[in-house]
């Protein structure tokens, strides 16, 4: 088993040196001393286009660490990395799937025998968390309704219910059914794409949101519209029940 391991590890590096990035990341994490300026110019982006792709982050700027951005695709982007193929720094084994580590990047090789770019964040559910992050997105500034689960008017369960049915996840209707759904995670140990659940106007869980990374997390406010906080807000901090992992 050891040299057939040895064995596909020296014919994927020797497969890998040649490769071609194929297409952009979709998502970015981002790290300790991250600002606006330096993840645009690592991602080749106008600070513009970053924004344009993040209409819920202000230009600050230090980014909080995990904080989740889209970095957009683009033709002209995608056209330079295909120019500058990436040298294989590291190979490693993940079960029967061979991956291949290009700095930052990912490439798998897939059961055709081709490589494909890793889902960002070196995730497998990169794909689906990236496209949950996208739909939130497309509701900010949507204003408040109680009842409500369109563009015109939508609340904090309406928008969650939305935003991962538009992803092929199905929701309970309400706050306090969607709490009962996923796996629990502890305080502290949020993830991108977790629901965070809220006690507000009446006892249990009655307010909810989708956690974006960094403390921040994108929720319809009865007093603003679907907007993105912060769980260590004043308001939020001393009502904060905890997240569940739908996916």
């Amino acid at each position: 088993m050891k040299q057939f391991r040895f064995a596909s590890v020296v014919a994927v590096s020797a497969l890998v040196l040649g490769l071609q990035a194929a297409s952009a990341e979709t998502l970015y994490s981002a790290r300790k001393g991250d600002t606006l300026t330096n993840v645009a110019k690592r991602h080749q982006l106008s600070v513009d286009t970053l924004l344009k792709a993040n209409p819920a982050q202000n230009a600050v700027s230090q980014l909080a660490e995990g904080l989740i951005l889209v970095i957009p695709d683009g033709e002209e982007r995608s056209a330079r990395e295909e120019a500058a193929a990436p040298k294989a720094t590291a190979i490693r084994i993940e079960g029967a799937t061979q991956v291949a580590a290009a700095g930052d990047d990912e490439f798998v090789l897939d059961r055709s025998g081709d490589y494909r770019r890793r889902p960002s964040l070196n995730s497998r559910r990169g794909m689906l968390l990236n496209g949950v992050t996208r739909s939130a997105h497309r509701f900010m500034g949507t204003p408040y309704v109680f009842g409500g689960t369109s563009e015109g008017g939508i609340d904090c369960s309406g928008f969650t219910m939305r935003v991962f049915m538009m992803n092929g996840i199905r929701l309970p209707r309400t706050a306090d059914v969607q709490y009962s759904v996923g796996s629990p995670v502890g305080k502290g140990k949020e993830e991108a794409g977790d629901l965070v659940f809220f006690e507000t106007y009446c006892p249990g869980p009655s307010h909810v949101g989708i956690y974006l990374g960094g403390g921040n997390f994108i929720h319809a406010s009865s007093s603003r519209g679907v907007t993105v906080s912060n769980l260590g807000d004043s308001y939020y901090r001393g009502r904060y029940l905890g997240a569940k992992r739908v996916f």
